[in-house]
């Protein structure tokens, strides 16, 4: 093979903001903008008054089908996106039950546990599903060292364990923030605020469990890992949605300023500093230090990590240009500080050996090249 023979780009960035063609589903239209950025440039401008007459019918819907004290459920963290859906809803005449399915203990962060606990200090009644640690941790092991990804069986959890109690106690309506699909361009393909296809997202696989349970997990343990079957949603007749669709101004940077001012307590100190965490906002990753972690290794498989993406929205957003973008890329993209990932490998119950044997199992070869000081560079960096 003649060596000289030049290989093609394996990453495409877009024309107007640095998203990326590895992200899993993104696609690029013919004037190279990605799907979020195609959808900006080429949808009519929202119309508020029809969106909020399709919401008031849907609250009216909801408070007429529901069969015990609450008409909605909304999951929580207790972070900025889930406090101010919570806040919307009550505003909007709406009763949720919140439900916030749990990290294990050695997991979720003091500053998460005051925010949740803020959070229903605000007037909500809250359900915390806290599923056993031993189990979690299981699976999380399985899926970081054999997928690269820890929270896929968490986000199974996420997703399943609201929808369970949907069903079981007659509630009629499922609240969820963003469109991903809108946002970043991958996901169910919704271009309005029905959620019902969130399970088809790449994060959460179809809610395949056969990973876990060929880790020796027996199915009754994964209870609420497992997403209800069509028949049961059937049964249950009721709706999904996308509620920050059909709010104006649902957006990461007024979300966190109304926590903020209802109590949200946010990153400080080293744990603020972009250089450690990877994320140029201190509100990002509140209950969960290992979400760094896991960045970190998106980066690693896919070239692009939290601050590609938090400024490639910001550009959207006409709050900052290409070049301030990709100087904060350049700078912080990928950063993931030691501290965290010794808690990673304390919690996983793995040596640093093994997270080291993961990084190089998992690090794309196509994307990343290594300089001769042993140093590792991305081949083809956003400009």
């Amino acid at each position: 093979m003649n060596s000289s023979i030049s290989r093609p780009n394996p990453i495409r960035y877009c024309a107007k903001c640095l998203e990326p063609s590895t992200r899993p589903g993104q696609n690029f239209d013919a004037r190279g903008l990605c799907v979020p950025c195609a959808l900006l440039a080429d949808m009519k401008p929202a119309d508020w008054d029809a969106r909020r007459t399709e919401l008031r019918g849907i609250v009216a819907w909801s408070r007429e089908r529901a069969r015990s004290g609450y008409d909605s459920i909304i999951g929580v963290s207790g972070g900025k996106d889930s406090t101010r859906l919570a806040l919307f809803a009550r505003e909007i005449g709406l009763t949720p039950l919140l439900v916030c399915c749990t990290y294990p203990p050695h997991q979720m962060t003091t500053r998460g546990a005051y925010n949740l606990s803020n959070l229903v200090s605000l007037g909500f009644d809250t359900i915390t599903v806290n599923i056993a640690p031993g189990i979690y941790r299981d699976a999380q092991k399985k899926a970081f060292l054999e997928q690269g990804n820890w929270a896929r069986p968490s986000e199974l959890a996420l997703y399943s364990s609201v929808v369970k109690i949907a069903i079981d106690w007659g509630i009629p309506l499922v609240c969820y923030g963003e469109n991903p699909y809108l946002r970043l361009g991958t996901g169910i393909e919704s271009r309005d605020g029905n959620a019902e296809r969130l399970t088809t997202m790449h994060t959460l696989g179809g809610g395949d469990l056969t990973p876990y349970l060929s880790a020796g997990i027996a199915r009754k343990q994964l209870h609420w890992y497992e997403y209800p079957t069509p028949d049961a949603l059937a049964r249950w007749a009721g709706r999904m949605i996308f509620l920050g669709y059909y709010m104006e101004d649902f957006h990461d940077l007024v979300n966190a300023k109304i926590a903020i001012e209802h109590g949200l307590r946010t990153r400080t100190g080293p744990h603020a500093d972009p250089a450690r965490t990877g994320s140029i906002y201190n509100f990002s990753a509140l209950d969960d230090d290992f979400v760094i972690v896991n960045q970190y290794f998106k980066y690693l498989k896919l070239g692009f990590g939290l601050v590609s993406q938090d400024c490639s929205l910001r550009i959207r957003d006409s709050l900052m240009t290409r070049e301030e973008a990709l100087d904060l890329v350049r700078r912080y993209d990928g950063k993931c500080d030691e501290y965290y990932i010794r808690r990673f490998c304390a919690y996983l119950g793995i040596s640093r050996a093994d997270f080291d044997a993961a990084v190089e199992r998992f690090r794309n070869p196509e994307l990343w090249t290594k300089e001769g000081n042993g140093e590792w560079r991305l081949k083809h960096p956003p400009a």
